[in-house]
């Protein structure tokens, strides 16, 4: 009767900043009983103090500072610790909206025989500011076979019992693309993916994430073939044009005006941001251009100031 509804667990190293916020939007959601289990990898930014102190004023934080062999085995060492019903990781570069956990709860209520529950999520950068709307499609084997996986982590909510069945541990062989190798082991296990049509998440983009990596493609080339890709490249691009139909098809790509809130710290304090005229694409170009931009623009204001 104790256990929390939620165990949120969240890798990080050296990234202070961004995990302030991180963890004041996982302390911002209402309505649900959660734990948030921070996995530090012996950060020298002075991460582990400032856990400790937060976790000394709120028992719903559960961090631990240690080594470890890499994100996904931070996320299984934080799932480990876990008691809650509904498990989910959040890097430290990304946050929920306020009210996703709860609403996450009514829609594992809604769909008993749902297994795992993705969702959309908004593009940000640094500042909170969204790029994209990323609406997403059901999951199709084939076409994450054959291409990439199109969903992102920061949406995904699993059952517990696929933890206690041995079938939710991340595989730590892979450093960069550990997530599409697990959703295409839950799908061949049988698991029942559900794919909600809501804005739950913020995926945040510096340049630095580990999805943009070198080595990104490598592993997930790898596991493509793993899973039975097509051998003859050329043909994958039916995979792609599938993909990328269906989102049309769907209003995958169709600009929406948006308002959300973006926590700016661990109170947490909110930013109120009305995004217009969000796409569903976006190149990291776009994301350092919209920082140029607000940069210009705020030194701007400052030179006007008397």
């Amino acid at each position: 009767m104790n256990d929390p509804l939620f165990s949120v667990a969240t890798p990080t190293r050296n990234a202070l900043a961004h995990l302030k916020r991180c963890v004041g939007s996982v302390r911002g959601q209402g309505g649900v009983k959660l734990e948030h289990l921070v996995q530090d990898a012996c950060s020298t930014d002075g991460s582990p103090g400032w856990l400790t102190e937060q976790a000394s004023q709120d028992p719903h934080l559960l961090p631990v500072s240690e080594r470890d062999a890499g994100m996904y085995d931070a996320i299984n060492r934080g799932w480990a610790r876990s008691r809650g019903r509904y498990l989910s990781w959040l890097n430290a570069d990304e946050q929920y909206l306020p009210g996703t956990l709860q609403r996450v709860h009514t829609l594992f209520e809604q769909h008993p025989t749902a297994d795992v529950l993705f969702a959309d999520y908004l593009v940000a950068d640094t500042s909170g500011r969204a790029v994209a709307l990323r609406r997403e499609i059901p999951l199709r084997r084939f076409n994450i076979v054959n291409s990439f996986l199109n969903l992102q982590s920061c949406t995904l909510f699993f059952r517990r019992e696929l933890w206690d069945r041995g079938l939710l541990a991340l595989d730590i062989r892979y450093r960069y693309a550990a997530d599409k190798d697990l959703v295409l082991r839950l799908h061949d296990a049988g698991a029942r993916f559900v794919h909600v049509p809501e804005v739950l998440s913020v995926f945040g983009v510096d340049g630095h994430n580990l999805s943009t990596h070198g080595g990104m493609e490598q592993e997930a080339e790898v596991i493509r073939l793993t899973y039975g890709a097509l051998r003859w490249r050329p043909l994958r691009a039916v995979a792609v044009g599938a993909r990328r139909l269906e989102r049309a098809l769907r209003g995958g790509y169709r600009r929406s005006d948006l308002q959300y809130r973006w926590a700016l710290d661990e109170v947490p304090h909110y930013a109120e941001y009305m995004a217009r005229g969000l796409g569903g694409r976006y190149t990291l170009a776009d994301v350092q251009g919209q920082a140029e931009r607000l940069d210009t623009l705020a030194a701007n204001e400052r030179k006007t100031q008397p």
